[in-house]
């Protein structure tokens, strides 16, 4: 059976954290949700956090195949252009981020989509190495989410936080379809590990990045196994009103669609 090591990567402006899945037989990897540094006073786009990636991937001899995002960001500047580039492979969305995209459009002058290499669809697989990937479509946070299960291992993305989810975000979230998405992700084996977007604090403050889904549907507060749909939406959504929309959701949101500055 493959087996994986997973290496985190925090970026803490924007407390995202990407990760290096390589398969341990072959030393093939993906790169999930790289993170670009942006400087907002000056409107200046950097790569030290994509760097360290590259770091990591050169020292431990890797074979990088494709780079994976989990959804359209609204928090932060993606990596994926600066890597890809840099290591000459495709980048993989989800079919929904031409609907972020077709959303955005003529709000933000958008230019056209990026000409990613590929767009995700639910249940598509792919292969790195020995290891295995499977594709599960989770909008809700937003509507281009989807989370990638390898073995035991998924990748969620901001579906789900440490005893929470994600908020549902402005960029066409919606709380039913996370609901549908996240019972979705509670049908795996509760033993299989959940690697967060986020890092996250718990109740004593102490950061957390990995779960599991049993932990999820017995501790999540905001969706557990006996919470009903109308209570989770009514939740959801009570708490939402109370977030404002990420800082950088429009310089994000340009340029995590077409790339603009990214110099590629």
């Amino acid at each position: 059976m493959a087996s994986q090591s997973i290496q985190d990567f925090f970026h803490p402006l924007s407390g995202t954290i990407s990760y290096v899945v390589a398969d341990k037989d072959t030393n093939e990897a993906i790169v999930i949700d790289p993170v670009a540094d942006y400087d907002v006073e000056n409107d200046a786009i950097s790569y030290e956090s994509a760097q360290e990636i590259l770091a990591y991937v050169e020292t431990h001899q890797l074979h990088i195949v494709a780079i994976l995002e989990t959804h359209i960001h609204t928090d932060h500047l993606s990596g994926s252009f600066y890597l890809s580039k840099q290591l000459q492979v495709p980048i993989y969305v989800s079919e929904g981020a031409k609907e972020v995209y077709a959303d955005w459009k003529e709000e933000l002058c958008l230019s056209e989509l990026y000409h990613f290499e590929h767009f995700l669809l639910e249940n598509e697989q792919m292969d790195f190495g020995h290891s295995h990937l499977e594709v599960i479509n989770t909008p809700g946070h937003t509507r281009s989410d989807v989370s990638f299960k390898i073995g035991d291992a998924l990748f969620v993305g901001d579906s789900l936080s440490f005893h929470n989810t994600g908020n549902v975000d402005v960029s066409g979230g919606n709380a039913e379809k996370m609901f549908e998405s996240i019972r979705k992700l509670y049908a795996l084996k509760d033993s299989t590990e959940v690697y967060l977007g986020h890092d996250c604090l718990d109740s004593e403050g102490h950061p957390h990045h990995k779960t599991t889904i049993g932990e999820e549907k017995h501790q999540n507060e905001m969706l557990n196994a006996l919470t009903s749909k109308q209570e989770f939406v009514d939740h959801r959504v009570e708490c939402d009103q109370k977030v404002t929309p990420p800082k950088l959701i429009k310089p994000a949101l340009e340029f995590n669609l077409t790339a603009l500055h990214s110099g590629v």
